[in-house]
């Protein structure tokens, strides 16, 4: 793990040479098959040096055709470009990562799994060919005991399956197994299950294999094999063979489901084994497609959502087989979530029931020496495009699984309580259909990208468009081609409003305008550009104390061969500065940086104020105020929460990018959701500020801060009498050639440091 892997790294500026990007052709091109592919690479990105066809998917939409690259003759593992064509040939689009995104002491690291696939060396029963699939009754528990008892989840962990309380119950299932020399087997063209020994790599010298050490084994116990067919129906929680059986039909199972959907992903049969691995934890092998299943207080195939969570990964190798490097960690583990909890939730849908869908591992987490369910219903975790997202790494406190799995669970919610049954297959659909044209060095946004895209394309008179884009906006997952930032919401009646628009991470030309209520228009026309100000008329219809909303439209187009976009934003403005009847306390007080311990993980810098209101007993009705003024060289590293008197906690910032290094904030509960639950409690007692630091190197303090009663807005009052004016003072105009060469400065040191961490 390196030093910052659960830390935020972000600059002001995003890290477009540290991620993909989506390419819009406008021409009617079309290709044919891969050379036809790799001549239009050839022909449009000239900056290449070299590609060369890795391989080629089809898929609902269409075609995708990948391609390594070379430079100075050297091929970057981590880099790649991938033409989308639909059905007829026609280029739709161009996914393209032209740099390398993680970086161990500065140098690209190499995905051994990509690279150099190992095989597994294990028993495996009887060809398909020496005998007959026949149909068997088995009896399984789907998708796990205690969500078929509808159990409340225990205090602490049980240590072992004689540990729940509750007698045993199963489902009978049909599946089909092979019949071979008068005995029976868990295998058919789906699904095979082996004894597997040891995995197998090879040396890319000599082209030998050898044993592999990197994952312990459980000795060998035998290939499952039945006399009867009856024999797989009396199957109890104490055979092994039960565990075997489980893994085998729930694996069948999801690969029909995928089938159903239109997609035949597995070539050859998955191999599994339901008691591979001596420890308490399960992997999928991407060389040998190979689930291995591990054992401990309760061996992991007697949880669906593990066994179908396993299958998942190899769901996205086939539709990516180079799935790796950028977010691909936390992507993989939280698409195998959502894949999990989707089959889960189809099967309580069609019981009537909602028990515990937005967890997974209902069954399995509970057992060991902790709580180690996941959740699908994450709502506080933020996306950070600068950071690394790991498999089971958290960042700023949230888990990077959860970051993922969360939006795309709660679109299938929502999409169901739409639409009813049908939108399970839909979603499901979506989902994979979403990642096919991707490949290494994907991010999150990426994927968003393509979702939102492919939402589009598939139903189009659906709203799950709008659904996705939606909840990942709530996780900050979309990225926008700009950023719009207000130096104030709350405006004085002598200071005109100002928008700063800045590129995010890739520049393009613009032509539009910033348009306020009243139909006061500002254009905004550019060429390729960092950051733009302009400055909005107050409306001759504002209201004080009432908001008023600015739109900023823009087209725009990255390079002159590719379509000319329009991105449109809402900003809103309130008409007046609130005036609270508590003085601020002057803080000037340090934050204290996140710090690298000595185990190279980070430990995160914490400091709590206090604000005490003694004379206002009567409760908040929307009448909250509260202002808060940070200095700080990387705003984006704090998160800040607010804690009332009774013990209310809301966050109020958390990990924002800002272009500045000064930003005072104002929020009021009579405009602002975020500090809604404060309103019914009583306004005195200690209010606690608490701030943490997530990031090392970027130092700040919390200036002033004040909590407070709004008795009115400054717009009702004269000019002469008006003395609290909560304009920042970064003023309007274009942003100095000053700033610029300051970001550039942070922008230069954040890289320099993030080399050194990695």
């Amino acid at each position: 793990m390196s030093k910052l892997c659960s830390a935020i790294a972000l600059s002001i500026f995003s890290l477009s040479a540290l991620s993909g990007e989506w390419d819009y052709p406008a021409g009617n091109e079309t290709v044919s098959d891969s050379a036809a592919a790799e001549n239009y690479v050839e022909s449009h990105y000239p900056e290449l040096e070299g590609v060369s066809h890795r391989y080629t998917t089809d898929s609902h939409l269409g075609f995708q055709y990948n391609f390594d690259i070379t430079d100075d003759g050297e091929y970057k593992h981590q880099r790649t470009i991938v033409v989308h064509t639909d059905k007829s040939g026609l280029v739709q689009r161009v996914y393209k990562s032209f740099a390398d995104t993680i970086l161990i002491n500065g140098e690209p690291s190499t995905s051994a799994e990509l690279e150099a696939p190992r095989r597994l060396k294990a028993e495996e029963p009887p060809e398909l060919s020496s005998g007959t699939l026949v149909t068997a009754t088995v009896n399984i528990v789907d998708p796990d005991l205690r969500t078929m008892d509808k159990m409340d989840a225990p205090d602490s962990p049980w240590t072992d399956v004689s540990d729940y309380p509750n007698a045993a119950q199963f489902n009978d299932a049909e599946v089909e197994v092979l019949s071979s020399g008068g005995k029976f087997y868990l295998s058919n063209s789906r699904v095979t299950q082996v004894d597997a020994e040891y995995l197998e790599e090879q040396d890319p010298d000599t082209g030998l294999w050898s044993q592999s050490g990197s994952a312990s084994f459980l000795a060998q116990e035998g290939i499952a094999e039945f006399d009867q067919l009856s024999d797989l129906n009396n199957l109890t929680f104490a055979s092994e063979d039960f565990t075997q059986v489980m893994a085998f039909y729930h694996l069948d199972q999801s690969i029909r489901y995928l089938e159903s959907l239109g997609y035949n992903l597995f070539f050859e049969p998955v191999v599994f084994d339901a008691r591979g691995l001596a420890n308490d934890n399960s992997s999928y092998f991407y060389g040998p497609s190979a689930a291995m299943f591990g054992i401990g207080g309760s061996p992991d195939a007697i949880d669906a959502d593990i066994v179908i969570h396993e299958l998942a990964h190899g769901i996205h190798y086939q539709i990516v087989p180079d799935w790796g490097y950028g977010h691909t960690g936390a992507m993989g583990e939280g698409f195998a979530d959502y894949w999990a909890g989707s089959y889960s939730y189809r099967k309580l849908y069609e019981e009537g029931s909602e028990f515990e869908i937005d967890t997974v591992f209902n069954w399995d987490g509970y057992f060991g020496t902790r709580i180690s369910t996941r959740s699908l219903w994450n709502q506080r975790a933020r996306y950070f495009e600068g950071s690394e997202y790991r498999a089971h790494v958290s960042v700023a406190g949230e888990l990077g699984d959860e970051l993922w799995s969360t939006p795309l669970f709660q679109t299938l919610k929502q999409a169901v309580e739409l639409y009813g049954e049908p939108a399970f297959a839909e979603i499901d659909t979506l989902v994979l259909e979403s990642m096919y044209g991707l490949g290494r060095g994907m991010k999150m946004h990426d994927l968003v990208e393509s979702m939102l895209y492919t939402a589009n394309a598939l139903y189009p008179s659906r709203d799950y468009q709008a659904l996705l884009k939606q909840n990942f906006a709530v996780h900050g997952l979309v990225k926008e081609p700009f950023k719009v930032e207000l130096d104030s919401r709350f405006v004085d009646q002598d200071t005109e409003p100002q928008i700063r628009i800045l590129a995010n991470g890739r520049q393009a030309k613009i032509d539009g305008a910033v348009t306020a209520m009243s139909g006061s228009r500002s254009s905004v026309t550019s060429e390729k550009f960092d950051a733009i100000s302009r400055s909005v008329s107050i409306p001759t219809s504002a209201t004080c104390g009432e908001s008023f909303s600015v739109n900023t439209d823009l087209n725009y187009q990255y390079e002159d061969d590719l379509q000319t976009l329009n991105w449109v934003n809402e900003s809103q403005f309130v008409y007046g500065v609130p005036q609270l009847n508590q003085s601020p306390i002057e803080q000037n007080s340090l934050i204290p940086d996140a710090q690298v311990s000595n185990s190279g993980g980070v430990n995160y810098g914490f400091k709590s104020f206090n604000f005490i209101i003694n004379d206002d007993s009567a409760v908040i009705d929307g009448d909250l105020g509260v202002v808060v003024s940070f200095e700080h060289s990387e705003l984006s590293d704090l998160q800040v929460v607010l804690v009332s008197p009774t013990g209310t906690r809301v966050t109020l910032l958390a990990n924002e990018t800002y272009s500045q290094t000064h930003r005072e904030l104002t929020w009021v509960s009579s405009h602002d959701e975020v500090i809604e639950p404060f309103n019914g409690e009583t306004m005195q007692g200690t209010w606690r500020l608490e701030v943490t630091d997530y990031t090392p190197d970027d130092t700040g303090t919390l200036q002033e801060w004040t909590i407070g009663r709004v008795e009115s807005y400054s717009c009702t009052q004269s000019k002469d009498n008006n003395t609290n004016n909560n304009d920042s003072g970064t003023g309007g105009g274009a942003i100095s050639l000053l700033s610029l060469c300051l970001a550039g400065l942070l922008f230069w040191r954040r890289e320099r440091n993030a080399k050194h961490n990695h």
